[in-house]
């Protein structure tokens, strides 16, 4: 047996008088008639199909006594209110004439009302101008806007934006079809009831698109908590791109140099550890940091090498990267940067005075690293051992 009460989602305009009656009496021709509404939904009882006009009227105007009494002589009654602006008015009598035969007195009576929205939509445009502007400031703020995107939680971040921009739109699409309603109106010309379906489609369509955009955001959120790893790079069993410091240093016998403070303290070997992380714009994130010895001698290495998704993004991500790692904005009489032949690739050599390692800056099509060396080595005699750090694909 059918329930008795039907429970059905507006997707008209909150503020489009005329396509919500339109709305209403569609779903009166198919036998469900309204009965009341809450903040989310609105109720219909089941009935017989029936040619039935509803009305929606500012409160205060037609539901006073003297008011509903005139209704009542034309054929209309009142059947409840939705929300705190409306009153509805329903006549099942097909003949019944209009509550306002003339639509431009209809129009000017919605003058209050329209002051009403005015005040109540002013702090929602600011709002939705902050809202708004706030990618803008991020790039602006960030030091480093690309590299922040890119590794941080901001692709998560752009994603909530967005759909906060569809909750915007509705809002104002609302607001605009209350006051586009007015101007018609005034203008002697009649509601347009009919047009309620292209407003629900595209109101579906906005709500869709903002539950998929939500959606997604957790699921970048789950997928990148998911997808984290690390561990000390002599147990580790995942591969990740390792620079060949024996081969650099012509050393066989290099030992891993474990820090003895990380190990007593954390249990864990950070002087020879990898860090992996994961994002939409940054499928593969990865730290390395290796120390060696071979007796008195040694030698290190830190790594931050990353795969892009999108080539366009590597050369704006490569120089945030350089100004991450080194302080050249403030002080560039400091370094030496040296192009370095390295094939297939754009690769430069940096080095910072009185400084003790070489730093190389390396970009071959999406793959974008910071090698960070302390050594005796000249790493631009050794471009193969950089291109093969290059040609890393995750194996």
């Amino acid at each position: 047996m059918k329930p008795r009460t039907v429970r059905r989602l507006c997707l008209v305009d909150g503020m489009n008088l005329d396509h919500i009656e339109g709305w209403l009496e569609s779903m009166a021709a198919r036998g469900l008639h309204y009965d009341h509404s809450d903040a989310f939904l609105f109720h219909f009882r089941r009935g017989e199909p029936a040619a039935v006009r509803y009305r929606l009227e500012p409160r205060g105007t037609l539901d006073c006594p003297e008011g509903m009494e005139h209704c009542r002589t034309l054929g209309w009654e009142l059947t409840g209110y939705m929300g705190k602006g409306f009153s509805l008015f329903r006549t099942w009598e097909p003949d019944a004439p209009e509550l306002h035969t003339d639509p431009v007195v209809r129009g000017y009576g919605l003058d209050k009302l329209a002051r009403l929205v005015r005040w109540f939509a002013t702090p929602m445009l600011i709002c939705a101008l902050v809202i708004l502007a706030l990618p803008l400031w991020l790039l602006l703020a960030w030091d480093e806007p690309v590299l922040s995107l890119v590794t941080g939680s901001g692709d998560n971040l752009f994603l909530c934006i967005l759909s906060e921009w569809i909750a915007i739109y509705m809002s104002f699409r609302s607001f605009s079809s209350f006051f586009a309603l007015r101007r018609r109106l005034r203008a002697g010309k009649e509601p347009r009831r009919s047009g309620w379906r292209c407003s629900a489609r595209i109101n579906a369509a906005c709500l869709a698109g903002s539950f998929i955009l939500v959606a997604l955001s957790f699921a970048v959120l789950a997928a990148g908590r998911g997808m984290r790893w690390e561990g000390e790079t002599a147990t580790v069993n995942r591969p990740f791109p390792d620079f060949a410091l024996e081969e650099l240093e012509g050393r066989p016998r290099l030992e891993a140099a474990p820090s003895v403070w990380s190990v007593e303290r954390r249990g864990v070997d950070l002087d020879n550890y990898v860090r992996f992380d994961w994002s939409v714009l940054a499928p593969e994130q990865y730290e390395v940091e290796r120390n060696m010895a071979d007796g008195d001698y040694e030698t290190s290495f830190r790594l931050d090498w990353y795969r892009l998704s999108l080539p366009a993004l590597a050369e704006p991500f490569a120089r945030d990267l350089f100004s991450r790692h080194t302080f050249y904005a403030e002080i560039p009489e400091r370094y030496t940067v040296a192009p370095l032949d390295v094939p297939d690739t754009d690769a430069v050599l940096i080095t910072e005075e009185g400084g003790f390692g070489q730093d190389v800056l390396l970009c071959r099509g999406t793959v974008v690293f910071y090698l960070r060396y302390y050594g005796d080595q000249e790493l631009s005699a050794h471009p193969e051992l950089l291109a093969e750090l290059a040609q890393f694909d995750g194996r």
